[in-house]
Formats: C-alpha cells, structure tokens, sequence
C-alpha cells in the first residue's frame, strides 16, 4: 500500500469544480467531460472536497489545449497519457480517451455508456466515469485514503462486490502496472470490507 500523495494543498469542492465547467461553458464549444477518482465523489455527493481534480475527455488534446489556453489556463505539460494544467493555483489533471486507460489501467468495455451524465452546462457534458472504472483505478494505485474512497462508494453505490472482482482481475492481468499489486490491493480491500 503506497502513501498518500496530494497534488493540491488545498482541496477543491464543488463549487470550485462548478466554476470550471462554467468557466468551459464560456467557450461554446462541445466538451465531455467524465470526472474521475475523488472528483466525481465530490459531484455525486459522496465527499465534500479533494485535493486531486481529474477528468477524461473524450476531446483531442490539441483542440483541448486550444480551448483551455482561451480561458487562460495554463498547460504544465503536455503529456498525452495525464496532461496537466493550472486552474486557479490548483493542478488540473485531464486524461485523454485515445489511451482506452486511466494511469496504466484498463477502463472497462463501454466505459462511456455505463458512465452517467450529470450536468449539462451550454455545449459542456459533465459525466461521472462509471463506478466500476473508479474503484479499479483507485485500487490499482492503492493509496490509504484510495481505500477509504472505495469504501464509501460501495456504501452508497450499489457495486456487484463478485462482478467487480473477477472484471478487476481480468483488466490487472493486462495493465501496464504491477498485476502483483493490483491483485494485493484487491485482497486489502476485501480485508477492509469484511473488517468493516
């Protein structure tokens, strides 16, 4: 199990997230945005803030540039697999599609259509990444409060715990990461639900 590693200070609640997709809306152009990890907590309810704000979009990353540079945010790189950006003194984390992953982890098979639009704001689709897809990617990085997160989001989710395991398995044996530790995480997990 790997340490808690922030990328912001501070945490992000959802009105700060509102003012982003706001702040997009403002451009005019068509943007589908799927929130991911402790983001999408935040817009489903689950958690009141996190430190980490992270998207996939389904956008090409050089038209996403273009869009993000008009509303003057500014790119920290520009590396296609997690592009980083600064809003509002707080790291922006986008994910691009094209991958078919989320940090070396598989996303499931219709990952779109089992994700749930959440919020329409002029040409702007915010989406919760499927639940499925964020306990994977929690779990495969394995940090202390990823475990919390899951957690909560079984409480509140209604997560076939079998289905969800087997798929998980599936996809680890192929990631780009360590299966080792995608198949420890896993058991941790299963140690916490039973210790809950």
């Amino acid at each position: 199990m790997k340490e808690n590693k922030y990328k912001n200070e501070d945490e992000s609640a959802i009105e700060e997230l509102n003012s982003l997709i706001s702040l997009l809306a403002s451009i005019d152009k068509e943007i589908e945005l799927y929130a991911l990890g402790g983001t999408a907590m935040v817009l489903a309810g689950h958690k009141p803030s996190t430190r980490d704000i992270d998207f996939l979009t389904t956008l090409e990353q050089s038209k996403l540039k273009e869009l993000f540079s008009r509303i003057g945010l500014t790119e920290i790189d520009d590396i296609p697999i997690c592009n980083k950006w600064i809003f509002k003194d707080k790291r922006l984390d986008i994910f691009y599609d094209e991958s078919g992953m989320i940090l070396g982890f598989p996303l499931t098979d219709r990952w779109k259509e089992k994700s749930k639009l959440i919020n329409q704001t002029r040409k702007v689709k915010t989406f919760i990444l499927n639940w499925e897809d964020i306990i994977s990617t929690k779990l495969a990085r394995g940090e202390p409060r990823d475990f919390e997160d899951i957690l909560k989001i079984i409480k509140q989710e209604n997560i076939n715990l079998n289905n969800f395991e087997k798929d998980f398995k599936q996809r680890a044996d192929v990631c780009a990461g360590s299966t080792k530790r995608c198949y420890e995480n896993l058991d941790e997990l299963k140690r916490r639900i039973k210790n809950a």
